[in-house]
């Protein structure tokens, strides 16, 4: 699945992003290859492997 994304604003460690319906998504910094600017658009490819994805998006550093 392709998702095309607006850079919404920044927090401390993450980017704050918003799809077509305006809903948000807050995305780490460092899963970034670079730090967008605000307005830019980013396309998001999520695979079949959704388990996976969403470990990595659940996990906590102790």
């Amino acid at each position: 699945m392709n998702y095309e994304l607006t850079v919404a604003g920044f927090s401390d460690d993450q980017v704050i992003l918003k799809d077509d319906n305006n809903s948000l998504i807050y995305w780490p910094k460092n899963k970034l290859p670079q730090i967008p600017e605000i307005g830019q658009k980013i396309n998001f490819s999520i695979g079949d492997n959704r388990a996976e994805i969403l470990n990595e998006l659940l996990r906590t550093d102790n």
